[in-house]
């Protein structure tokens, strides 16, 4: 499968009316179905100290994630998604490399999220909407490779980036770590490079085991506040990020919730060459209140 030509004529997206409260319904949905989600006694988080966003001063010794269950790694879209983690070069300036491989690599990836019940959810609601993207499977996956793998420019024309690169995989860009949403690739990062290369620095936000907004630093550069959701499922991810940026792209923001929290996932395009793709997309809680607090010391699965 090859990626859709760059066009001449500026492109759009549909402009399709959606309420935040079909938008709360459909991730609540994707939540209660993410079938490949870590569940509660299969990772452990060790927040230790809270961060200081001032300075670079450590103050969690050791890693935020104490113990992952192995056979998380084992379910087919995480052993796909792993399987794409090695093919990217995170310095913005410098150009990513595109082999046969990589691209057999993305399509398994695509299949093996496509194959899931929140895919056939998203799918689904789109087709509801009329949304071109849902015209038929194949559509789908044509449009969700382009708009997450297709490789744009972030620095002086290279084609050194792409939606998925910044935010599943994590960039760094003027001495500053950009993107890295993802929890599992955070966990791999962390349990890889145990030294200096890679090292959580403390939380900003307890994030009650869904969304997680802490400080860490990779190759010697620095994310003051990060985030990502926590024990969720590949397929979560990358559907409710579509969701949003299909329907909620820019400042205002894309309303959820998690476990009963208000939430947001913050979500920019980025055009290049007359096309839209995605630019970043990340989750931050609104308010943890104590209605949720209380149902998360409940249902927290």
């Amino acid at each position: 499968m090859k990626f859709f030509p760059l066009i001449a004529k500026q492109q759009t997206l549909p402009n399709i009316h959606v309420t935040d409260y079909e938008i709360i319904d459909v991730v609540n949905a994707f939540y209660q179905y993410d079938y490949n989600a870590a569940k509660k006694n299969e990772i452990s988080i060790n927040y230790q100290g809270q961060a200081n966003l001032r300075s670079k001063d450590d103050h969690a010794p050791l890693p935020l994630l104490s113990y992952v269950d192995p056979n998380i790694e084992k379910r087919p879209t995480f052993l796909a998604f792993r399987r794409l983690m090695d093919y990217y070069n995170p310095m913005v300036g410098v150009q990513e490399t595109i082999t046969q491989k990589k691209m057999v690599d993305i399509d398994a990836f695509l299949l093996a999220i496509m194959n899931t019940t929140i895919a056939k959810q998203f799918f689904t609601f789109l087709n509801s909407k009329n949304h071109p993207y849902a015209r038929d499977r194949n559509t789908l996956v044509k449009n969700l490779k382009q708009i997450w793998f297709h490789p744009y420019s972030r620095s002086k024309g290279i084609l050194d980036s792409s939606g998925f690169e910044h935010v599943f995989m994590g960039e760094i860009k003027k001495n500053k770590i950009t993107g890295l949403h993802n929890w599992f690739r955070f966990y791999v990062l962390e349990s890889r490079e145990r030294n200096s290369n890679f090292d959580y620095k403390g939380y900003i936000v307890k994030g009650l085991g869904a969304i997680e907004t802490i400080k860490f630093s990779w190759k010697g550069y620095y994310k003051k506040i990060g985030g990502f959701f926590i024990a969720t499922s590949p397929e979560f991810d990358f559907f409710t990020f579509t969701l949003c940026f299909l329907f909620r792209r820019g400042s205002n923001g894309c309303n959820i919730e998690t476990n009963g929290c208000p939430a947001k996932v913050t979500v920019y395009d980025f055009r290049y060459n007359n096309q839209i793709f995605v630019g970043t997309a990340y989750p931050n809680y609104e308010m943890i209140t104590e209605e949720c607090k209380i149902y998360n010391a409940v249902n927290r699965r």
